[in-house]
């Protein structure tokens, strides 16, 4: 008996090992990912100061690689965990909360804007009597984008905005109010910032708390990710951001305007988030997670079948090497963002830098963008 015994003991043994063995191989990170992390160092010691990129699919498991600094004045590098303003990622975020107020029966997607918002912005914006919520979802609204203002623009571009003096009504009066020249007709597509403020102000309208408490409790809370946040300074492990805004290729840190502008703009911007949260947050809304399937469906109706660029709240792209991806992307002065999702890999793909492009000399741009495309074609050609 006792033979008996330590033979199946030996045996669990063994079944123990040869299941801890195949966890270690299955966890090793692919040898992809040794390419991409040479790619993200190249691009910290020329014109990026930190970057992190995320990826996880079936066919590679999961992965996120560092490179470069979050705070390069006292040399601390950047970490997994670090927390980005993702920029126009917001967009979808508060996409997502104003399509759970659809499904919740408080807004209509096709209400006419001028049922809650007032008569001053109705009159004040062009054709605002014809768009609907749905238009401002999909940018087809074809408002003029107020923070692409020339006046507004640069102050942005010079971090002179000095936000705490302007309102969200200021802004649509000096920014937006009566400006035809860059109107397109009404069901065109038009990507504006405009149609996500007016989209805040719409919920605004209808819930007591606010769009602000609804998204951080229904769309971050809700949903456990409980190290995002919108419109909030995090506390900790915020990255600082910087960028070019000289042009004269010297990096200077732009936290300071790059937090004044993410807790200022409303529905276009605003959310902070580490990688691996922003990435999950897709995930969980492209399975279905957190929208009901119909409302992801209406969700991700293009507004061009041929040539999907965007729907509502999310962009779309065909193109090769990856054939189809879902996500959104973000730029700012002092930060670049782009999250996808690629149904036909099943995979996310992340990549987040604290260097802005819409700031940067084009050997900013041209380094990133050199970067994920070496990314690209590594994860989908060879």
């Amino acid at each position: 008996m006792k033979l008996l015994k330590s033979r199946r003991v030996i045996i669990c043994l063994i079944v123990l090992s040869g299941v801890c063995i195949n966890t270690v191989i299955s966890q090793k990170p692919h040898q992809k990912f040794k390419k991409i992390q040479k790619y993200i160092d190249e691009a910290t010691e020329g014109a990026l100061t930190g970057v992190v990129i995320y990826v996880k699919s079936p066919k590679y498991g999961k992965w996120i690689g560092t490179s470069g600094y979050s705070d390069i004045e006292n040399n601390i590098h950047l970490k997994e965990d670090a927390i980005f303003s993702l920029a126009s990622i917001g967009k979808t975020y508060n996409a997502v909360a104003a399509l759970k107020l659809i499904e919740e029966g408080k807004i209509g997607l096709n209400d006419p804007i001028s049922k809650y918002l007032s008569s001053e912005i109705i009159e004040g914006i062009p054709n605002a009597k014809q768009v609907t919520v749905k238009h401002l979802l999909g940018h087809t609204s074809g408002f003029h984008n107020y923070n692409r203002h020339p006046e507004l623009n640069k102050l942005y571009l010079s971090g002179n905005l000095k936000l705490d003096t302007l309102s969200h009504i200021n802004a649509l009066r000096r920014y937006a109010y009566g400006v035809y020249p860059h109107t397109k007709p009404v069901g065109t597509y038009q990507y504006s910032s405009t149609n996500y403020l007016l989209l805040t102000m719409v919920i605004d309208k209808v819930l007591p708390e606010g769009h602000a408490a609804y998204l951080r409790q229904h769309v971050l809370n809700e949903n456990g990710f409980t190290n995002s946040y919108y419109k909030q300074t995090p506390p900790t492990n915020l990255v600082n951001h910087y960028g070019d805004i000289n042009k004269d290729n010297t990096i200077e840190n732009l936290s300071a305007e790059t937090i004044e502008t993410t807790n200022w703009y409303s529905g276009d911007d605003g959310v902070y988030a580490p990688i691996e949260e922003a990435a999950d947050f897709l995930q969980k809304l492209m399975h279905g997670e957190i929208l009901n399937k119909d409302t992801l469906k209406t969700m991700m109706t293009w507004n061009d079948d041929k040539n999907p660029n965007y729907g509502l709240g999310l962009m779309a792209d065909k193109g090769f090497p990856y054939k189809f991806l879902v996500g959104h992307s973000g730029r700012g002065i002092g930060i670049t963002t782009d999250l996808y999702y690629f149904p036909k890999q099943e995979m996310t793909i992340a990549v987040f830098c604290n260097t802005g492009l819409r700031s940067g000399t084009k050997d900013v741009s041209n380094t990133y963008y050199k970067m994920r495309n070496k990314i690209m074609k590594k994860l989908f050609l060879f």
